[in-house]
């Protein structure tokens, strides 16, 4: 099952890198009638500027926006200027520090044949809240690489009702890991959509209190992790992103401690604790 995973993990990482525009490179369409393929590096309020060759001379420049009838940003399939030619490659933001908050949701399936009230119970675990932190270097405009941390917190408390005397649960999931991360920016280049995936290590804990006796339950499995997100450019340097997430782990064990004594408790195909989750978040990115 883990290694169906991994081969799906590497798939779509595949697919990430097939999908950015790579080689791509842009239209200027000047007042004189000239089409220019080049790769346009800023767009300011009077000139735009950019990269192209000519003569076989790799030159940057810039046209003032009059001189311009229209542009298009990944309008030419084959780039006529290396990637490490293009000033305006070193103008973007190589470092991304992100910040994050907001709800979750567990959406694995609870263990059949249980009685409705601990259904209940357990249905009001899955609801929870997140934080996550985040660091990417981005070695072009477009590719980088970074790791995430993340943790989900979750509680739900039951006073006898469910004929089991007094429960409560008090849940954290961890991740960590490392990310690739795919970007692509807008005409204005002050905001931009991401993906980033990622395969890390999933921690789980439960503090337990069933029938009086307090238990701690530990486990920890690979976890996989999957984010597209958008950040809105508020100044040069800071901006609001908003992001959906998923993350996906299965916990095959866990350790089970009263303090006392610590057993392993190894789980069957059917009864594996799915930590599975959808995050959506809110948070600040900075970039450098």
């Amino acid at each position: 099952m883990l290694r169906i995973r991994i081969k799906q993990f590497f798939f779509a990482l595949c697919l990430v890198f097939l999908t950015v525009p790579l080689y791509a490179q842009d239209l200027i369409v000047t007042a004189k009638g000239d089409s220019l393929n080049c790769k346009i590096t800023e767009i300011g309020a009077d000139n735009i500027h950019f990269t192209f060759k000519y003569k076989g001379e790799i030159r940057n420049t810039l046209l003032p926006v009059s001189d311009v009838t229209s542009y298009q940003t990944n309008y030419y399939l084959t780039a006529e200027v290396p990637s490490d030619k293009i000033l305006g490659n070193r103008n973007y933001p190589r470092f991304r520090f992100a910040v994050s908050g907001g709800w979750s949701y567990r959406t694995g399936r609870l263990p059949q044949n249980i009685p409705s009230g601990v259904s209940d119970y357990l249905q009001g675990l899955k609801p929870g809240f997140h934080y996550e932190a985040g660091l990417s270097y981005y070695f072009s405009e477009y590719l980088g690489a970074g790791f995430i941390y993340s943790e989900y917190l979750s509680s739900n408390s039951d006073d006898g009702s469910t004929g089991y005397g007094d429960m409560s649960d008090r849940i954290h999931i961890n991740f960590a890991g490392p990310v690739f991360s795919t970007r692509l920016f807008n005409q204005t280049k002050k905001n931009c959509l991401l993906l980033d995936l990622g395969i890390g290590y999933l921690r789980y804990r439960d503090e337990v209190l069933f029938a009086s006796e307090k238990l701690t339950l530990k486990g920890g499995t690979a976890g996989f992790y999957w984010n597209v997100g958008y950040d809105i450019g508020i100044s040069k340097n800071l901006a609001l992103g908003f992001q959906l997430s998923f993350l996906r782990g299965m916990l095959s064990e866990y350790k089970r401690s009263n303090g006392i004594r610590t057993d392993v408790i190894k789980l069957e195909k059917n009864e594996r604790e799915d930590l599975t989750r959808i995050d959506l978040s809110i948070g600040l990115r900075f970039g450098k």
